[in-house]
């Protein structure tokens, strides 16, 4: 099942779990900068950036936490039988979990069962009625401390609920799991963190899970020795910083500089730190005059300006945040308006590059991730 799991993560990343934003229909940062660039280095550059495993420090955390939470609970089987791992929305932590689990699970008398959502169910109803049909147990409860552990894997709790009166049953499933789950199984979830502090208030789903562990924003240095093969491969010079930038750091590596602001603007979130990479990256003619070759070249980086919003934008936002990916019926149901009116806003947020869609997937653009946060944060949104 977990080898299955692996296959449709790599089947489906094109989208999904996409690095690269591209909108089935609207060009959108940092595609629209990327155009410019001659088509064999730009398709060799998104080439190198889909490839990109999952940053090995966020692999290195998450399996240290797990390492010692896991092992507390072989040592006290009654008490802290999970780990809740939280990344910011705009992250595909289920597949980070794959790639970290693919690591991490060498242990003899462990068994691994993955409940095996692709996506949010169709129908809100309904979710309650699959969790069950995946995760209930057949054994006797006689029989329930046996000689092997058991590891549940949830890889994206956002899949399990609906903000909906029905789309919440399936929470309340999950709860009763926790709390009253057999002594030999330990449960692994991932989740985005809006969408969990939005269960905390209003079904305080903290209180049925042991250690909650927050993936810790990536630094300058990891981020520069993730993108190395990349700019190896491209032979990617960089800019100099700003006359001011220079005086107030000194006499910088044009690279350290470079990667302390990709580390900056993107808070530490990989995903944004992609985007904010593509955007920056241009090439330049060979130029006699000024002796150089021609060679791609990576500007200091900055994201694009996040458009004016208006009330329902944010709240169409703040949906889309809190449950990862949305199609537009879920989008509506959550939001409690009809489909047409959902469809329209988001064709508007779509056309001005906030929203990306693929087929009936709806999700944020990770290049404007950050300053969503802060917009929604500071109309009173929970967002932290």
């Amino acid at each position: 099942m977990f080898d299955q799991f692996k296959e449709w993560l790599a089947n489906n990343r094109r989208f999904l779990f996409s690095r690269y934003t591209k909108d089935s229909r609207e060009t959108q940062e940092p595609e629209r900068t990327l155009i410019e660039l001659p088509s064999k280095i730009r398709q060799r550059l998104v080439d190198l950036v889909e490839s990109l495993p999952s940053n090995p420090e966020d692999q290195k955390a998450i399996a240290e936490q797990l390492e010692e939470t896991f092992g507390r609970w072989q040592d006290n089987p009654d008490q802290s039988n999970s780990l809740v791992v939280l990344s910011s929305p705009v992250t595909a932590v289920s597949r980070i979990l794959a790639e970290t689990l693919d690591n991490w699970i060498d242990k003899p008398d462990i068994s691994i069962k993955l409940l095996p959502l692709e996506a949010r169910p169709e129908f809100a109803d309904s979710i309650k009625d699959k969790l069950k049909h995946y995760l209930e147990d057949k054994r006797n409860l006689e029989d329930s401390v046996s000689q092997h552990s058991e590891i549940m894997v949830l890889p994206n709790l956002s899949w399990c609920f609906l903000r909906s009166l029905e789309g919440l049953e399936g929470i309340e499933y999950l709860q009763h799991q926790l709390s009253d789950g057999f002594r030999d199984r330990f449960w692994i979830i991932g989740s985005g963190q809006v969408g969990w502090e939005y269960l905390n208030s209003v079904s305080n789903i903290e209180a049925y899970c042991g250690e909650v562990f927050t993936m810790p924003a990536l630094t300058a240095e990891q981020l520069q020795e993730w993108f190395e093969p990349i700019v190896e491969d491209l032979d990617i010079t960089f800019d100099a910083p700003s006359l001011d930038r220079q005086i107030l750091k000194g006499d910088i590596d044009h690279k350290k500089h470079y990667f302390e602001r990709l580390a900056d603007i993107s808070q530490g979130v990989s995903t944004v730190a992609v985007q904010g990479f593509l955007k920056s990256i241009q090439y330049q003619q060979a130029d006699k005059e000024q002796d150089f070759k021609a060679r791609v070249v990576a500007k200091i980086p900055k994201l694009p300006q996040l458009p004016e919003l208006e009330s329902a934008d944010r709240y169409i936002l703040y949906s889309i945040l809190l449950h990862g990916d949305l199609t537009i019926s879920a989008l509506a149901e959550s939001l409690g308006d009809k489909r047409s009116a959902v469809q329209a806003k988001v064709q508007l947020l779509r056309h001005r590059g906030i929203i990306e869609q693929r087929g009936k997937t709806i999700k944020i653009n990770p290049v404007h991730y950050p300053d969503i946060k802060r917009e929604l944060a500071s109309n009173n949104f929970a967002i932290d």
